[in-house]
């Protein structure tokens, strides 16, 4: 008796498929990066959580429009030198944090400058996740 295995477009292989393409993404090196989220208006919205050249998760407020790719820009408190960077996200998943701020994962699909967010990534490696606390003057 030959063993059954799910048709290819079954919704089993469709879930096995994405979990390994969800495991494949993970393998790359996720860092914390606390930076300052505004919106394209430069009103401060949020904060990220952690940022890959590929991802990013945020915490924005839960009337953040639903749905569809948005553009967001990230700052670092603890380093003036570095630019702010602007990223295009699309939207992976969505989940209520409180009665205030939802938490969006997303994939990066465009970059201002991609020289300049391999610097900030470089930066957030090294630096750690200090990135929402002015560093003092020394």
């Amino acid at each position: 008796m030959a063993a059954e295995f799910p048709s290819p477009d079954s919704e089993e292989v469709l879930t096995i498929a994405h979990l390994q393409g969800i495991q494949e993404r993970r393998q790359e090196q996720r860092m914390l990066a606390f930076c300052q989220v505004f919106n394209m208006a430069g009103e401060l919205v949020g904060v990220s959580f952690d940022l890959t050249r590929q991802g990013i998760c945020v915490s924005v407020p839960n009337d953040w429009p639903q749905g569809s790719d948005f553009e967001v820009k990230l700052r670092r408190m603890d380093n003036e030198a570095l630019p702010t960077i602007t990223v295009k996200v699309n939207p992976m998943w969505r989940q209520s944090r409180n009665e205030s701020f939802d938490e969006i994962g997303g994939k990066i699909i465009a970059v201002d400058s991609p020289e300049a967010f391999a610097t900030f990534l470089q930066y957030c490696q090294q630096a750690g996740p200090s990135g929402l606390v002015e560093r003092p003057n020394s």
